[in-house]
């Protein structure tokens, strides 16, 4: 007897948790060959284990690939969502980054290391504590507290998810280029001070 199965196959972004879209981009690597990425891609994107997906008919891998690649060549939404509602609970994004603790940068700029969005998430969305109008105050970060969210972010919609990696990877390149930039005027100020040890 054939044994059958649905596959849930998404036609929108919306559709593709940050879980199943950091699968994704894990997964693939340049060394893959056509089957290989179409494989991994719908092993990621739809939840399909791979040994599943060995046992299915080529010509129907065919057409899933088909959709998926019509999804994967619409762009990901890369605006910051503000509030966001989970189980209940309102999030707020980070309202003042200027205003950032020590321990909420170093738990970030860990966890983007790592690449876990997730956790990332975690550290920049906390319950709303207060609110009026479009204001809001999120409640204090502690990381043992807010960091075990992490599990209910990996579920949230990538189009949430990667406004959030597109921000920091464009912060973090910009820190970087800051950070050399000032290395270089250090380093020329100190030559400046040497010549003028030697007149």
């Amino acid at each position: 007897m054939k044994k059958t199965f649905e596959i849930s196959i998404p036609t929108d972004w919306s559709e593709v948790s940050i879980e199943k879209y950091s699968e994704y981009n894990k997964m693939l690597s340049e060394e893959d060959t056509d089957k290989d990425v179409m494989v991994k891609t719908i092993c990621a994107l739809c939840g399909v284990p791979e040994q599943v997906v060995e046992v299915m008919k080529l010509s129907d891998l065919k057409q899933i690939n088909q959709g998926l690649q019509k999804l994967i060549s619409k762009p990901v939404n890369k605006e910051i969502i503000n509030k966001i509602d989970i189980e209940g609970t309102m999030y707020g994004f980070h309202p003042n980054l200027d205003e950032m603790t020590m321990g909420e940068f170093v738990d970030i700029e860990t966890f983007a290391k790592d690449n876990d969005l997730s956790k990332m998430m975690s550290v920049l969305y906390r319950p709303i504590s207060e609110e009026e109008g479009s204001r809001y105050n999120i409640e204090p970060y502690d990381s043992d507290i807010h960091v075990d969210n992490w599990h209910k972010f990996k579920k949230l919609s990538v189009n949430i998810g990667n406004p959030i990696a597109v921000f920091f990877w464009t912060l973090g390149t910009t820190q970087l280029n800051n950070f050399h930039q000032s290395s270089e005027k250090e380093e020329s100020n100190l030559h400046q001070v040497d010549m003028a040890g030697l007149q």
